[in-house]
Formats: C-alpha cells, sequence, structure tokens
C-alpha cells in the first residue's frame, strides 16, 4: 500500500492539501484557546494607590458634587474604586482659531475637575487593577459617586 495513491491522497483516504490545511486550523486553535486561558499574574497583595481622574467639559454644578471624602465606583459594575481625597478645577479651554492661529480659549460656564482617589490597588509585572478593573493612563471610565455620574479620563497612577 502506498502512502499517497496516485489521485493524491494520503493513505486513500485523506488529500494532502487538506491535511495541511486541516493540520493549520488546528494549531490556530490551539494557540488561540491556550492564549485564552492564560491570565496576566496579578498578586493577591493589594496596596496603596492614588489615581488621578479628569473629568472635562462640565458645569459648576457638576464640579460641586464631587467632593472630598465621597466614594468612588464604576458605574456600569458598581465595584467600589476609593474615596476622592483631593478635587481641583480649572477653565474649560478649546481651540479657536483667531487671527490665522489656533489658540486656546476658556469657554464660559465650563469646567475641567482633577480629582486624586486614594484606592486599594493590586500591582503586577503586566498590569494595576482598581476597582476589578485594569487601570492605565488615558483609560476613561464612566465613574459615580453618591451625587454624580460622569466620564473620567485616568492621568496619573501612583503605587505606593
Amino acid at each position: 500500500m502506498k502512502i499517497i495513491n496516485e489521485k493524491g491522497k494520503l493513505f486513500g483516504i485523506i488529500n494532502v492539501i487538506d491535511l495541511g490545511i486541516l493540520l493549520i486550523v488546528g494549531l490556530i486553535l490551539f494557540g488561540g484557546i491556550s492564549r485564552m486561558r492564560s491570565q496576566p499574574m496579578i498578586s493577591n497583595d493589594s496596596t496603596e494607590g492614588v489615581l488621578t481622574f479628569e473629568v472635562a467639559d462640565i458645569r459648576m454644578v457638576s464640579v460641586e458634587n464631587i467632593l472630598v471624602g465621597d466614594s468612588l465606583f464604576h458605574y456600569d459594575k458598581g465595584t467600589y474604586i476609593g474615596e476622592i481625597i483631593e478635587v481641583t478645577h480649572e477653565p474649560y479651554k478649546e481651540p479657536v482659531e483667531f487671527e490665522g492661529e489656533w489658540v486656546n480659549s476658556e469657554v464660559p460656564g465650563k469646567y475641567v475637575a482633577l480629582f486624586k482617589v486614594k484606592s486599594d490597588v493590586k500591582d503586577s509585572p503586566d498590569v494595576v487593577i482598581a476597582g476589578g478593573e485594569q487601570v492605565r493612563v488615558g483609560a476613561q471610565f464612566r465613574l459615580k459617586t453618591k451625587s454624580s455620574t460622569f466620564f473620567g479620563t485616568v492621568l496619573g497612577v501612583e503605587v505606593n
């Protein structure tokens, strides 16, 4: 019995090209499944960290509802992130064209709130996790306190 017959079938059962395609698909599936099963290394020990958030283009009444001492939560999951320890604000600016140049101009009645949150974070070589979510500079989260809801952008992550 020949290994490959006249029709190009392996042991007279399956075409060699079809076998190659099946092997490639199988390897891709195996690699995908093994990658999905692997999780980043996370230490079980949590340390104290400070997260800095920015909320832009809001009115003063919204700034006044972000209070020091309030608890901060993820809006969608409801998980606790930490306690607000500092709140500052500055006028909101947008780029506008003025005499052929682009300048940042203040928008009347709009502000940028900057606040720091003391949080228990899990720090590992790959990720920093706070409130069950990976926290990275530039990430935007939907957040809530007892009296307000807003989108906040992470500006800083400090792990002690």
